[in-house]
């Protein structure tokens, strides 16, 4: 329970910080267009009051202190650039940054570019005369200082939303800390699990040859002794030299593996070989079905080749029902690359627990602490460069898990 609800969290807190970024921009981005399109409106309402106020002016009826009034007080000190043009596009009057008495070709040159720019945010207000409305001018007018200042919040909000993520890769990196102390914690648990096979099946050869010791009385030249001690000498020699295997593969774990060229088969039936002598029921329910292809050598590290195929195993063999149970082991060469097939006919693995079988802390048992598919991808694609997945679970018919070597 509680390694599912650490992966939970893990997935919890991610999806939490994607959706809290999301949701920074998308604020940033509609606080921002709802205050430019707020200024807009208002830009396009002030000028054309500015565009009556103009025509006022131009009127016969305005007096020269009205005309001075409306120019110096109100037009001029306008928050929003402004340039009026006769019905022909001759500019007569502007605020932007042009001198009143510049007379250039260079000034009219930027003036009309002015002008193209406005026109193409804002349609131009016309200016009337009389009671004909004859057009006299045309104004022209574009967004104000602080509308062009509030262009520049996309990079603002970038700059947020950047130092948002940095604070979510901080937070992601102590998860990941947590999730290596896990880890290694677990490690020691794991080594524990791995050694107790062997230490049993050990005890179970001290007991066996205790009592046949005792049955003989220890007269071992005696004519009744029919035990074979070289042979239970051997199977306890295999399995402290398994135990040492299991120590140094451990020892490897965090550091550099030497690499020799070896071809996988070897090492792969090796460790056939010794589940097999330790199968359910004497290996009358669970088959063990070996299907080596033609391969060549390739660099690996054979302690840690075998630990991943020893972790597909076991985990069959937990899957497989012992009545019938059925392993299949194929090894070929494609595509430059040494294929591993591991597969069974077990009760397989759900759809949702798919996505995370490779999860550190992640298990579907009650004992051991999830780590071996953890660490055999690690073995596999940090160390050999290679992948390891799932390729495809039917429950009791077919769990298969593909290993690529680059040859």
């Amino acid at each position: 329970m509680f390694k599912r609800n650490y992966l939970n969290y893990n997935r919890l807190l991610t999806t939490v910080l994607a959706f809290g970024m999301v949701a920074v921009v998308f604020l940033f981005v509609y606080y921002n267009q709802t205050i430019i399109s707020g200024l807009k409106t208002d830009a396009v309402r002030v000028s054309r009051a500015y565009a009556r106020l103009w025509q006022y002016a131009a009127s016969e009826a305005t007096s020269g202190v009205e005309i001075n009034y409306i120019f110096e007080e109100i037009i001029k000190k306008a928050n929003f650039p402004i340039i009026v043009t006769s019905p022909e596009g001759v500019p007569m009057y502007w605020t932007v940054d042009i001198p009143r008495n510049d007379t250039s070709v260079e000034a009219r040159r930027k003036l009309a570019n002015y002008i193209k720019k406005m026109d193409a945010d804002y349609q131009a207000v016309p200016i009337y005369f009389g009671p004909q409305k004859t057009i006299i001018h045309y104004l022209h007018y574009g967004d104000s200082k602080l509308v062009r200042q509030l262009r520049y919040m996309p990079f603002i909000e970038v700059l947020v939303v950047s130092l948002f993520m940095i604070v979510g890769f901080i937070g992601f990196r102590n998860i990941k800390r947590s999730e290596q102390r896990s880890i290694w914690v677990g490690m020691a648990k794991e080594t524990a699990h791995q050694l107790g096979t062997p230490l049993s099946s050990l005890m179970g050869w001290v007991e066996l040859l205790k009592l046949k010791l005792k049955k003989s009385d220890f007269d071992l030249p005696g004519e009744n002794t029919k035990v074979d001690f070289g042979d239970i000498m051997e199977r306890m020699q295999s399995d402290l030299r398994r135990l040492d295997r299991v120590a140094t593969r451990f020892g490897q774990i965090g550091s550099i593996p030497e690499l020799e060229q070896e071809n996988v088969n070897r090492p792969i039936a090796d460790v056939v070989s010794y589940f097999r002598l330790r199968l359910p029921g004497e290996g009358k329910g669970v088959e063990i079905i070996e299907q080596y292809g033609v391969i060549p050598d390739i660099n690996i590290n054979k302690e840690l080749i075998s630990w991943v195929i020893e972790n597909l195993i076991k985990n069959s063999l937990e899957a497989v029902d012992p009545r019938n149970g059925k392993i299949v082991i194929k090894t070929g060469c494609k595509d430059s690359k040494v294929i591993i097939s591991v597969s069974d006919n077990g009760r397989g693995i759900s759809s949702s627990d798919q996505r995370v079988i490779f999860a550190p802390g992640f298990t579907t048992r009650r004992r051991g602490w999830g780590l071996g598919l953890t660490l055999a991808r690690r073995i596999i694609e940090e160390y050999h460069k290679g992948r390891i997945w799932l390729k495809k679970s039917e429950p009791n018919v077919v769990t298969e898990f593909i290993i690529e070597l680059p040859v």
